[in-house]
């Protein structure tokens, strides 16, 4: 008979498996993050504003970093998302694979089937974003000196930075309907409930 640490055990690790594995999570996390940095958007940036107003200069450079952070990693989750259901296995009963545990948002971007060719912007966007998850986003300085040389690319700049996030979001979310329709319709093929076996025995 088990005692309960080890049905506490068995317990954290189908939930482990069926989160993990299954995209919808991995997409909700992705939804949660877009909407806290569009609240963030709305509430600390005026809709309509003149070029150079003073509060818009403060929230690009107080903000827009975090802002960049939230998306940033809204974009990774929702790639990891697709990752996922292209490859359940990339998370199996020793953890998650770590390939899917970095912040690389250009490899993350190639690797779930967005080609970045034919767009330097989109390539410049990515590295900013993930500029702000690891480092400026979050801290003030980077692990070493030179990584202080990517701060010159995670500049927030208002106004061109919103637009190009948002059509790369679109592109994303786009990608994510053709690749994973099931997301959208209410069932994800290949999702299972967690044993609740255990639990029910206790």
């Amino acid at each position: 008979m088990r005692t309960g640490s080890e049905c506490v055990k068995q317990r954290c690790r189908s939930l482990f498996r069926y989160l993990g594995k299954n995209p919808g999570p991995w997409w909700l996390s992705s939804l949660r993050l877009k909407e806290a940095a569009d609240t963030l958007r709305n509430t600390c940036w005026a809709k309509e504003r003149k070029d150079r107003d003073l509060d818009a200069a403060r929230a690009d450079f107080q903000l827009g970093p975090v802002y960049m952070l939230l998306m940033g990693m809204a974009v990774e989750a929702g790639l990891k998302a697709i990752l996922v259901a292209k490859k359940p296995d990339l998370v199996d009963a020793e953890g998650i694979s770590k390939s899917l545990t970095n912040h690389r948002l250009a490899k993350l971007w190639n690797l779930a089937g967005l080609s970045r060719l034919g767009s330097r912007q989109r390539d410049s966007l990515l590295d900013r974003l993930e500029n702000c998850v690891v480092i400026f986003g979050r801290y003030p300085v980077s692990k070493t000196p030179d990584g202080m040389k990517k701060m010159a690319n995670s500049s927030f700049q208002g106004q061109l930075h919103f637009d190009q996030v948002e059509r790369l979001w679109a592109c994303l979310e786009k990608h994510v309907r053709k690749t994973i329709p099931e997301l959208f319709n209410g069932t994800v093929e290949g999702a299972q409930e967690p044993d609740t076996r255990t639990e029910e025995a206790l």
